[in-house]
């Protein structure tokens, strides 16, 4: 496993944050955590209620769920093993064969893997080779789901990945049909804005560009699998 080193800085902040609060709530109490004039100074201050209030749920916010893969380092196994049958961590499986979706969260570095009646977080940056490790399994899911897609698309069904489906006329969003001749590039987006990556999908269709997050879309390594196909036919 690989030490999550860039969630220390989230840790920090929140136990900084909580430290701060109960200086101040403990100082008229006797209790000095921090210089009695500080303390005076921070509590006269116009942020200084709206701190004392919100100080402690934004610390618990920082170590609980932004320092959460520290955590999940804490307690996870030391190794993980992919074979033709699944992941394997520890003691718990993930069987290729009962998976039925599958979600990159880009801004956790993580893959939701949905399998039978349960999730599985697979958090990526936890594991060396994490990029040959994510086209590895999503490989493996695409190579299971897909076969089944075509099948629904060629009987006529309506496959919804989201708030995009596919159908055998074209693509279908927001109630409205992207016919497939009319549709003039797929692309994929990367954005990295005030320290959250996400992904869009851009669909370029009579003129008009739609985008869909890609977190909103539910098997999108299928969806775009298919797609590829599709449109390279």
């Amino acid at each position: 496993m690989v030490f999550p080193t860039h969630t220390l800085s989230w840790l920090a902040g929140g136990l900084v944050l909580i430290y701060f609060v109960l200086a101040m709530v403990l100082t008229p109490s006797g209790i000095h955590l921090l210089p009695a004039d500080m303390v005076k100074g921070m509590m006269r201050s116009q942020t200084g209620f709206a701190f004392a209030l919100l100080g402690i749920p934004c610390g618990l916010y920082l170590i609980l769920w932004r320092a959460g893969d520290l955590f999940a380092w804490l307690l996870s196994p030391n190794s993980l093993v992919l074979d033709a049958r699944g992941i394997h961590v520890g003691k718990k499986s993930v069987l290729w064969r009962d998976m039925t979706s599958i979600v990159r969260e880009h801004n956790n570095e993580c893959l939701v893997l949905a399998h039978r009646d349960s999730k599985y977080r697979l958090r990526l940056h936890l594991w060396s080779d994490s990029d040959e490790l994510e086209a590895v399994v999503t490989q493996q899911v695409v190579s299971m789901l897909l076969p089944a897609i075509r099948r629904q698309v060629a009987r006529g069904e309506q496959v919804r990945f989201g708030p995009l489906s596919v159908r055998a006329e074209g693509l279908v969003f927001k109630k409205q049909l992207i016919a497939w001749e009319d549709i003039e590039s797929l692309r994929l987006q990367d954005d990295f804005e005030q320290g959250v990556s996400t992904r869009e999908l851009h669909i370029l269709a009579n003129g008009r560009l739609r985008k869909i997050d890609e977190e909103k879309l539910v098997n999108a390594p299928v969806l775009f699998s298919y797609l590829s196909d599709r449109l390279a036919g």
